[in-house]
Order: structure tokens, then sequence, then C-alpha cells
């Protein structure tokens, strides 16, 4: 008997005896100003994260190793192996249906992550995690975390290399000095921007966005636990389709108000 063997043996029981009947997760989101509540399955979090996992490596979100600039001791002379970095994910509770798979991807990528909320009086907890820690990404940081953060802002950007950003944010953070990436919820879905910077990809495998005279608007298109169709989003934007220089195919999506 290995750790190995034993920890298989485990995860098969672990398989064969908890059945996960429910829904994994509810959320919100709202069309023509009401609220639609939906449901996430275990299977749709499982396809969720496997995509995540890619966006996150996309951006060069691996193990870390070593002591250099990302690394879990931050000191000097620089690793000589590929170093990785921890993330500060910025993501409220009821959010969770949109960010927790970035955060369980992480994990399963090997980079640690600390966790920040979206509202102003909680600002100072992602800055502090972000100018004290070996943090190498922010991800999904809005305008109020961001206005919070008030003259720690162009450090903060300054430190870490790459920031996730929602569109409410975008601007803000280039005043600061930043070069900010997209992350966006379209209603029940959500787009990331990949390192090419040519608009924010959708999961084509699960949704699939409209565009008519400038209004967004969203289709279910996996086999997922809430099925939508042409749900308006409130957001307006444009579309491209077709291959990006990073290697995906599909939608991406450029939020323009």
């Amino acid at each position: 008997m290995t750790l190995a063997s034993t920890t298989a043996a485990a995860a098969t029981l672990a398989a064969a005896t908890l059945a996960r009947p429910g829904p994994w997760a509810i959320g919100r989101y709202d069309v023509a100003g009401q609220p639609v509540y939906f449901e996430v399955s275990w299977d749709d979090w499982r396809r969720d994260v496997a995509w995540a996992r890619a966006v996150l490596a996309g951006h060069g979100v691996s193990t870390v190793k070593g002591e250099g600039p990302g690394g879990t001791g931050g000191g000097s002379p620089p690793c000589t192996e590929k170093v990785g970095g921890g993330l500060v994910i910025v993501g409220g509770m009821a959010e969770s249906p949109w960010f927790d798979p970035f955060e369980t991807a992480a994990r399963e990528l090997g980079a640690p992550y600390s966790l920040g909320e979206i509202y102003a009086f909680e600002a100072f907890r992602s800055g502090l995690y972000a100018s004290r820690l070996p943090v190498t990404m922010i991800f999904g940081i809005d305008r109020t975390v961001a206005e919070g953060l008030g003259e720690d802002l162009a450090g903060i950007v300054a430190r870490v290399p790459v920031i996730v950003a929602r569109p409410d944010a975008a601007g803000l953070l280039a005043q600061a000095g930043a070069k900010p990436f997209i992350v966006t919820r379209l209603g029940p879905g959500i787009a990331v921007e990949c390192p090419h910077r040519s608009g924010a990809h959708v999961n084509g495998a699960e949704w699939t966005l409209a565009e008519r005279s400038g209004e967004l608007f969203l289709s279910t298109a996996g086999p997922r636990a809430h099925q939508v169709s042409e749900a308006a989003l409130g957001l307006r934007g444009t579309l491209t389709d077709g291959p990006c220089a990073c290697g995906r195919a599909g939608q991406r999506v450029a939020i323009t108000g």
C-alpha cells in the first residue's frame, strides 16, 4: 500500500458513494431589470473549471517554485526555473457561479491564491495581498475596489504584471499605469481576454452571443442546467468571430457600454 494507491482508492470510493443530485450553485442575473435565478450543475461546474484552467494557464499561471520574483520566497537571487505566481481573485460571494471556477483552476494549476471582495471597505484586503505577497495576477478587480485603493493603486499596478479587470475599472487602471485585460460577466456566462488583447473570449461550448444594433444577447449552447435563449444582457458591445492568435476559435466580445 502506497500513498498514491490509498489516495486513488479514496477517490474511487468517494465517487461511488457521494452522489450529488442537486445543483452545485444557484446564481442570479438581471434581464430587463428583472432577476433571473439559474442553476449550475456539478457537470457545468467541472466544465467551467476546465475552461478557466486553460484561460489562466494562457496568462502564465502555473505552479510557484523557488525564491525568485513570484516565487514563494520572493527573495534573490532569481530562480532559474520557470516561476509561476500567486493570484488575487476579486469576486463577491454571490459571484461564485462565475469566479469559483477560477479559484479551483488556480488550485489545480498549483498557484496560490487569495480572495478579495468587491466592496469599497474591503479594497484594503486586495491591496494588502497584492503589496505584501508574491502576486503576479489580480483577476476580477472592479472600479469600486480600484477606487477604494486610492493612492496605493499606482504602486500596486506597477508591482503586479497581469491585471484582468472588469470593464468599469479599465479606464481608472489605465490612468494608474496598468494595461488591463478584460473579464466581464455576461448574464450567467463570463468572458475573459487572452494575452493577445483581441476581445474577451466566450466559452463557445457553453454560450453563444448575438449582437443587434450594439445590444448583446446570450443563449445557451451547451448541456447546461440553465437553458436560455436570446437573453438581453443590458450590455453594449461588438463581437468578433474566428481564430485568435492564442489558438482559440469562436466568439470574442468587446464591451462598449
